[in-house]
Order: C-alpha cells, then structure tokens, then sequence
C-alpha cells in the first residue's frame, strides 16, 4: 500500500509538473517574435497618414473629417472581432466552431492554432479575457493589397491558463509580462480585414 501511494503522489507530481510547463509554453507562443530590431518593425506613416494627423486642417479642408477614419473604424471592428475569436477559442482550447480562418491566416493563424495544441496537450484552457489599451490604426503600401498596422497595449493579467477538469489556476513565472506591446498587420481581402502576423515586441507598456 505504501508504494501504491508513493505511485500515485509521483504521478501527481508529474502531471502538475507538465501542466506547468506546458502553460509556460503558450505564454511562449504569446510572446513569440520579439526581434532585437523589433523597431525596425514599426513601419512609418505614409504622406497620407501623417496628413491626417494634423489638428488645424486647411480652409479648403475645414468641416471634413480625416479621411481614413472610416477605414480605421473598419481595421479597428477586425481587430476586436479577431480578439473576441480567440479568447472563445483559447476559452476550450481548440479553434472547432470559432471564425479563426476568418480573421487569420499566415503566421497569426500558425501561432493560435500551436498555443491551441498546447494547450489541448495539457488539458487546460485560458479563461477571462485581455484588456487593451493605446490601440494605434496606420496605413502602409502591401505588396498586392490594402495593408494596415495596429500597435496596441495588451493585458493578459485576468487572461489565466487554469485546469480544464477542476478549474484550478496554473502558476506561471512571476517575471513573465502581463502587459505587453505588439504590433499586427493585417491584409484587406474581398471578404475583409484578415490579421496575417503578430510581432509582439517584448517590452511592457
């Protein structure tokens, strides 16, 4: 008997201890693509869009508005749609019956559909959900379509991996960021906005 539960308490040990780690991974997978020329990343503002920065427009432009707000409001609405997509599907940790191939692809796609398979692995979920705060819209030439940067402030301090049977939170690193800054580009499709890479710059905000 006494070895039977020197068996189980191991085995207790072990679990906790790949729970862990496996939660570190998706923290992981959330940070991953700081670059040392991370700055290098922030594309700059196009004449367009350092033109509407101006607080005292033009007499000939008087009483307009700037004129990529409507396209800002549109990038914007993405961008919370593709968050809302993926705390529902880190929410049962599996992207089955979310819109995910509708609001990314490329690497964006990749790195959410890997943290999925993480977490699926460990038998966890992530409840809550991010905060966002400072959330910047710009514009930039693509390749072939309309391309669009959003730089934000994300907060993931009441977005927690927790035991997906007992609901239990798992304990990650103290000196992992809970507020981090990243930065988004997103394509223009026929069918809208897609997110298609994620670069967040491991600094805290």
């Amino acid at each position: 008997m006494t070895k039977a539960r020197q068996h189980t308490r191991t085995n207790s040990r072990h679990r906790r201890l790949l729970a862990a780690t496996a939660a570190a991974a998706i923290v992981a997978t959330l940070t991953a693509g700081c670059t040392k020329d991370s700055d290098d990343n922030k594309a700059a503002p196009s004449p367009a869009s350092t033109s509407t920065t101006s607080t005292a427009p033009s007499p000939a432009a008087s009483g307009s508005t700037d004129p990529l707000q409507a396209d800002k409001a549109e990038v914007q609405a993405a961008y919370d749609r593709y968050w809302s997509v993926l705390t529902a599907a880190y929410a049962k940790s599996d992207s089955a019956g979310t819109d995910l191939k509708q609001v990314a692809s490329g690497s964006a796609y990749a790195q959410t559909e890997q943290g999925l398979t993480n977490l699926r692995s460990a038998g966890q979920v992530i409840t809550g959900e991010a905060k966002h705060s400072g959330t910047d819209v710009s514009f930039k030439d693509g390749p072939k379509l309309k391309t669009a940067l959003v730089n934000d402030c994300v907060d993931v301090s009441q977005w927690k991996p927790v035991d997906k049977k007992t609901g239990a939170e798992i304990p990650l690193s103290k000196t992992r960021l809970l507020r981090y800054k990243t930065t988004l580009t997103a394509e223009k499709w026929p069918t809208g906005w897609v997110f298609i890479e994620e670069k967040i710059q491991g600094q805290s905000c």
